[in-house]
């Protein structure tokens, strides 16, 4: 009896032992499968965090962050204790979140500086876009920051002009009213010119009557200019002078009472240029100017302007377009194997690159010396209003604001405006 009895009580020591290890065994397999889903899932989540990044030690977003990748993260994490997910990966998160939040919030700024496609707000200042051009240079990745500050100088550019207008209109307003007279050919050439140029509704709305009212007083008053009276005057004292005197021709284009630049003609007659009117630009003296032929002499016309800017190599170059507004379609073909070299083409699209042999014609480059194989005007801003120039194998602008470039002369909006009135494609641009 007693055997069995020990029996009996070793059976149910062994059967206490065995749940033992049961549950020993249990409890070794959960922290395994916990420990296992742990690693996995933090695994993931921090190889899609990197993902979101072009350089994740400098914290530099990738141009276009992962938003369903994001999103199940976040889920994740809400759904998951923090047994399961590190607070390494929970403080990686809140800090791609912060970035990309700080990344909207500058693209809102952005484009809460425009009223419609074509205007700006009215409460922008340019203090307003100092301090926002200092805000997006928190923007780490260069593309981003690019089309920001694209945008950003669109409306500088805008607003630049909209402020030289204003002031030119006004000034001819208080000229038109102390002298109670139309204002000169040339005047209102330049008054029709700047308003156009205006890019905010209010303004233009305040400007709306006195441009009309001059307008209208320049339609009435078709009386000969003060440039016809003399020319006329020239012929007739041609007329009464003795038939010994030299003959002398009635100069038109009454310029001659300026003073001509004895090196600015020198220059263009060494160059063999003889055209009646040439764009100038003295690289030593960093200046432009509408030159004009007076009897063999060059006269600037209009005085000369101060370049901010200038990066052309000397020699012979053609205007072959003023640009207005160039909408996001615009383009000048860059390939230079291709016949269509230097075309500008207001309204470019896969039909019309087709016809040119032109493919693969995406790209985002702002440096039009660098595009291929096209340049397009939406990827940079300050050339949407400048004068486009070029030779065989030369593209180049005049242009205000932006960065400086290579084959480009910039200069400040109002003498960009001033030449584009008084330019027009075929002109010969001689850069000494």
């Amino acid at each position: 009896m007693k055997d069995k009895k020990d029996l009996r009580s070793n059976t149910k020591s062994s059967k206490k032992l065995m749940l033992v290890a049961q549950i020993i065994a249990g409890i070794t397999a959960v922290i395994f499968f916990v420990m296992l889903s742990r690693g996995i899932a933090n695994a993931a989540i921090s190889h899609k965090i990197s993902n979101q990044y072009q350089d994740r030690d400098l914290s530099v977003l990738k141009a276009k962050t992962n938003n369903k990748s994001l999103a199940f993260i976040g889920r994740l994490m809400k759904s998951t204790s923090d047994v399961v997910i590190t607070n390494d990966n929970r403080n990686e998160y809140k800090k791609i979140e912060s970035l990309i939040q700080d990344r909207k919030n500058r693209s809102k700024e952005v484009t809460d500086l425009f009223n419609g496609r074509h205007d700006y707000q009215d409460d922008v200042s340019k203090q307003s876009l100092d301090d926002l051009d200092n805000v997006l240079l928190n923007e780490k990745n260069q593309d981003v920051y690019q089309k920001q500050k694209n945008k950003l100088d669109t409306v500088r550019i805008w607003f630049e002009q909209t402020s030289d207008a204003k002031r030119y209109i006004n000034k001819m307003w208080d000229k038109f009213n102390s002298n109670k007279s139309s204002l000169s050919i040339k005047e209102m050439s330049m008054l029709n010119t700047y308003y156009r140029l205006i890019r905010n509704k209010k303004v233009k709305q305040d400007l709306r009557d006195p441009v009309e009212q001059m307008n209208s007083s320049a339609k009435q008053n078709k009386g000969e200019s003060s440039k016809v009276r003399t020319a006329k005057a020239e012929l007739e004292e041609l007329k009464n002078s003795p038939l010994t005197e030299k003959y002398k021709p009635a100069n038109v284009d009454i310029v001659s009472s300026l003073k001509f630049s004895s090196g600015a003609s020198d220059a263009l007659k060494d160059a063999g240029i003889t055209d009646k009117k040439v764009l100038y630009y003295d690289k030593s003296k960093g200046r432009l100017a509408i030159m004009t032929n007076v009897d063999g002499n060059y006269v600037a016309s209009d005085g000369y302007i101060n370049v901010q800017s200038g990066q052309v190599p000397s020699g012979k170059y053609s205007i072959k377009a003023i640009i207005r507004n160039a909408g996001s379609s615009a383009a000048i073909v860059t390939d230079s194997s291709n016949s269509s070299f230097g075309k500008y083409i207001a309204s470019a699209d896969s039909d019309t690159l087709s016809s040119l042999n032109i493919t693969n014609a995406d790209n985002d480059t702002a440096n039009y010396n660098s595009a291929d194989p096209v340049f397009w005007f939406k990827n940079n801003s300050a050339l949407s209003s400048s004068i486009y120039f070029g030779s065989g194998s030369t593209i180049g602008f005049i242009y205000s604001g932006g960065t400086s470039y290579s084959n480009g002369v910039q200069v400040n909006s109002s003498n960009l405006s001033q030449l584009q009135a008084s330019l027009n494609s075929g002109i010969l641009f001689f850069v000494k």
